[in-house]
């Protein structure tokens, strides 16, 4: 069975031990089995932590609707939308849950294919890179996601609503009668008032009714419970009224999250381009701007079509572009004097060669 089997350690190098193209095949086929093994087991883990992860997922949109008084809820034209929507929810977890297992298995097969000092480099920088896929992934949900969306909501309201009133023209080519208003009229005093609230009353009568300004909500309390309706400004309707779909939205969440993820990376391959000889560290610094201005295009094509969002992706690709030529330099300064090797005064030559 392939949880018996055990393969053996990286050589020192590769050049140590030979294995024919099946033996490789064999290797790749136990460990491809592990990881999808590792990956099943935490898909089934994550089934019910799934619901109050997509709470997380959804929290900044229904934020940033209930900001422009659009509905707080998503829409599924589909049978089995939600379903695949959950799906993917719960793989999505699983994969970050069995990532470190996965990464290993890939790793111990790739290992043996390495020298020392590529294995060395590898397992310096993949701690750091993982780290930095969650530390955008964390930067674009605190600080960007809700940013992006107030922006993109409100410019759905921005757009005015005509006056929905008819004039007399109007309603004449409509055939809509002209609005009867009574004569006279009710004292303020006798028109019932809804009281307004911060909170949900937690001893409601059945039959009152109430209003929720936080959320925005219209509420009466009824023997099954409480039921609600959500109000809108009426002055600051839009013409577009924003509605989305579950699957669309979270498709959103997740290609953000993976262009910040990769975003973050930008010191870890200024590392690898001036540590693997291919870019020099001076060329970089030479063409500093055009790099700069290649980060900021490539900013704009990860990010949001929003200002806001591009440049709160820019600033951080600049300042990691720039760790990662301040840590390239420190590191050619520290390999300098090893690649100078002994002075040539004598003091450090063995006796016989003196």
């Amino acid at each position: 069975m392939f949880w018996k089997k055990r393969p053996a350690a990286a050589p020192a190098e590769p050049t140590d031990v030979t294995m024919s193209l099946g033996e490789h095949l064999e290797e790749l086929r136990w460990r491809l089995a592990r990881a999808l093994i590792a990956l099943v087991l935490s898909c089934l883990i994550c089934i019910w932590p799934a619901k109050y992860l997509l709470q997380l997922i959804a929290r900044p949109a229904m934020l940033a609707l209930q900001r422009h008084s659009q509905p707080t809820d998503f829409l599924s034209t589909s049978p089995i939308e939600t379903l695949l929507m959950y799906i993917k929810v719960v793989v999505t977890a699983g994969v970050v849950l069995a990532a470190p297992y996965i990464l290993y298995q890939l790793w111990a097969f790739v290992a043996s294919g390495l020298y020392v000092h590529e294995r060395r480099f590898v397992t310096r920088l993949l701690p750091w890179s993982i780290g930095l896929f969650f530390t955008g992934v964390a930067f674009m949900y605190v600080f960007v996601l809700a940013v992006s969306l107030n922006f993109l909501v409100g410019f759905n309201t921005w757009l005015p609503l005509p006056h929905p009133v008819p004039n007399t023209y109007e309603r004449w080519i409509l055939g809509e009668p002209a609005p009867g208003v009574p004569a006279t009229q009710p004292a303020w005093e006798e028109v019932p008032s809804l009281p307004l609230f911060a909170a949900d009353p937690p001893d409601a009568p059945v039959g009152k009714s109430w209003i929720n300004v936080p959320e925005r909500r219209w509420k009466v309390r009824t023997p099954d419970g409480v039921l609600s309706r959500q109000l809108e400004k009426d002055g600051a309707r839009g013409l577009i009224a924003t509605h989305w779909k579950i699957g669309d939205y979270l498709s959103f969440f997740l290609i953000m999250m993976i262009g910040f993820g990769v975003a973050f990376q930008t010191p870890l391959v200024v590392l690898f381009l001036v540590g693997s000889g291919i870019v020099p560290i001076e060329t970089l610094r030479k063409y500093r701007k055009i790099v700069i201005l290649l980060i900021v295009i490539i900013a704009g094509i990860l990010a949001p079509p929003d200002f806001f969002s591009h440049v709160l992706l820019s600033i951080p690709m600049v300042g990691l572009f720039e760790l990662g030529l301040l840590l390239a330099a420190r590191k050619a300064a520290a390999a300098a004097p090893a690649a100078a090797g002994p002075s040539t005064d004598g003091g450090d030559q063995p006796p016989e060669a003196r």
